[in-house]
């Protein structure tokens, strides 16, 4: 197991503001502090120059760090037959090229948005058949390049409840195509850990993580699940999650990922209690 961290507001408003010398701050602080890795989302990329990227090659080039995933939440992937579809082909093979100058193997591809697109003529076996051949057919690209793409469930008009996922998954081959888990969104959309955890298949296809701070706030009639900063304050059973994980060997990437500014602290504070969770559930 390694950790990675992915701070989205903070960073996003951050690099909006400052371009290149945020994304760099960053990173160069992960890796003075020894976390494993950072995740990067495209549209902070799309929003440097191209003397930028090269300078963030370069940045990378030295520091004990690596990318664990390109994130790519905007490509439509579960478009019918036809112009779309062929533009969100190329899309991710784009995003597959910069994947590969940063150096990293996992690229998410957009899964978030499947639901969204031409929702209300849509049947979710619909949009289920035209993700799945949207992906296929990137499949020999991402293997030419040794490239993994990663399907999240993320909430949407037709959210990638575990049912889903695991119905989606079983029809794309295990080597090139996985699924990076949720915790945050799964609950959200009203399922369980169990509905993902229990689901052997399911959890053996899970190859990344996004581990949330989440705590569910009101009465089971009129509440919600909503991020908090400190994981002293989640209500997530974080033993059982890592139990499970362990239960099939995982040895991907869990990315400590919160869309709240935790700062710099709550970073390394998330990570550390990554590390120390997991060390002290797979030690029992």
């Amino acid at each position: 197991m390694k950790v990675s961290s992915l701070p989205y507001m903070r960073i996003d408003r951050a690099v909006g503001e400052h371009g290149l010398g945020a994304l760099v701050e960053w990173i160069e602080f992960c890796a003075a502090n020894d976390l494993g890795g950072v995740e990067l989302a495209e549209p902070w990329l799309r929003r440097l120059e191209e003397e930028d990227i090269k300078r963030l090659m370069d940045v990378l080039e030295y520091l004990p760090l690596e990318i664990s995933a390109l994130n790519v939440p905007e490509i439509q992937t579960n478009q019918p037959p036809g112009p779309g579809r062929q533009e969100a082909i190329r899309q991710v093979v784009r995003s597959m090229e910069l994947a590969l100058r940063l150096r990293t193997t996992r690229v998410m591809i957009g899964s978030g948005n499947w639901g969204y697109y031409d929702c209300y003529r849509m049947s979710r076996d619909e949009a289920v058949d035209n993700t799945v051949a949207t992906i296929e057919a990137c499949i020999p690209e991402a293997a030419a390049r040794g490239l993994r793409l990663l399907l999240e469930n993320r909430p949407g008009w037709l959210p990638l409840r575990a049912e889903v996922a695991e119905q989606m998954l079983q029809r794309l081959p295990a080597e090139h195509v996985s699924l990076n888990f949720d915790t945050g969104s799964a609950l959200r959309e009203g399922q369980s850990l169990k509905d993902f955890l229990e689901r052997d298949a399911l959890l053996r296809r899970i190859d990344y993580v996004h581990l949330k701070s989440i705590r569910f706030e009101g009465t089971p009639e009129a509440g919600r699940w909503n991020q908090t900063r400190p994981f002293d304050q989640s209500h997530l059973d974080y033993r059982y999650i890592f139990s499970r994980l362990a239960s099939v060997g995982f040895d991907g990437w869990i990315c400590y990922a919160s869309d709240l500014d935790v700062g710099m602290v709550g970073i390394i504070a998330g990570a550390e209690f990554v590390r120390r969770t997991w060390d002290a559930t797979v030690a029992v």
